[in-house]
């Protein structure tokens, strides 16, 4: 082994997916996006809970994060300029997550967006969630290949959000 430093795998763990976050700074948003939303999903796979794994699902194993973080980082990242431009955009979120096709749950979409809006100070985990679910629906859909004139700003709130995101999760990795 020499002279070699040995570190932890959580260390490991840590460092690669730092890496992984800092790496998309200098990528487009979409591919920013894509990068921040496979990191944060790797980071919540290895964050235990009483020693047991969380769900397998990777949407509840993101809103499972509303129990890794304190009721005041989630405030914070709720009041985030880019979580309210997300959901107070314009035109809103919910006309342009949806389409005509019906391939999309339109009423699960607006239900999200509409508790996101109306519970960020009543009820933050329940915000929480509804963020989560809003971000798996844009990075699920996959903007950056159906082009709509919004799409730009979109992905760049999702990209930020989903940085934020990603630096809290790490910041609870053991």
């Amino acid at each position: 082994m020499g002279n070699k430093v040995i570190l932890r795998v959580g260390d490991m763990e840590k460092e690669t997916i730092l890496t992984e976050i800092i790496s998309t700074q200098s990528l487009p948003d979409y591919k920013a996006a894509d990068v921040l939303w496979t990191t944060l999903t790797n980071a919540v796979k290895i964050t235990k809970e009483d020693g047991k794994s969380i769900p397998e699902h990777d949407l509840q194993k993101l809103e499972s994060l509303k129990e890794k973080f304190s009721e005041d980082e989630i405030k914070r990242l709720l009041k985030d300029q880019s979580v309210d431009s997300l959901v107070f955009l314009d035109p809103p979120l919910e006309t342009v997550l949806t389409d005509t096709e019906g391939t999309v749950d339109e009423v699960s979409i607006m239900r999200a967006i509409g508790t996101l809006r109306s519970s960020r100070d009543s009820d933050p985990k329940d915000a929480f969630i509804n963020l989560v679910r809003v971000l798996d629906i844009i990075c699920a859909r996959g903007l950056k290949e159906r082009p709509v004139p919004f799409d730009k700003e979109i992905l760049s709130l999702t990209r930020k959000i989903l940085y934020l995101l990603c630096i809290l999760t790490v910041s609870k990795l053991p």
